[in-house]
């Protein structure tokens, strides 16, 4: 197969940059045993911020021999992963009180007689719910009970 080259401008190199760190840490942040080889990819890619000029984005620690993400470059990527993970916070947890409620709601018999457009739409309406719920009140109203 037949190497190819791939050029970046400075711009599409930073833009890069911020994938790889994100796609990285999507992966790898909450994992026992991360992906190697999204860590020797992100370390390629790392490799080469200084010869787009980019040296405040990376670092490179001689006694690990690795590049790690600069704080320039953290501090720009941490309100993108915290507005991801407020937004997939409120989202699963309505989803999934929804989908407890459907379940609390019908039992097995009433969903085999539903449409698949039926059981999609019938959970929607129990997530806007929350949606709603959520959106003005966040966790104020929530409690547990046995």
């Amino acid at each position: 197969m037949e190497s190819k080259k791939i050029e970046f401008t400075q711009e599409q190199f930073l833009q890069l940059l911020k994938l790889v760190y994100l796609g990285r840490w999507m992966a790898n942040s909450h994992q026992d045993d991360p992906d190697k080889s999204l860590e020797e990819l992100e370390q390629h890619v790392f490799s080469f911020a200084s010869t787009y000029g980019l040296n405040d984005m990376v670092d490179y620690d001689n006694k690990y021999k690795k590049f790690f993400p600069a704080m320039e470059l953290e501090d720009t990527m941490d309100p993108m992963i915290q507005d991801y993970d407020d937004y997939t916070f409120w989202d699963e947890l309505a989803w999934r009180i929804a989908e407890r409620d459907f379940v609390q709601k019908f039992d097995h018999a009433q969903v085999l007689c539903m449409t698949s457009e039926e059981i999609f739409r019938e959970k929607n309406t129990l997530a806007d719910k929350y949606f709603e719920e959520f959106s003005t009140n966040g966790i104020d109203h929530l409690l547990l009970t046995k």
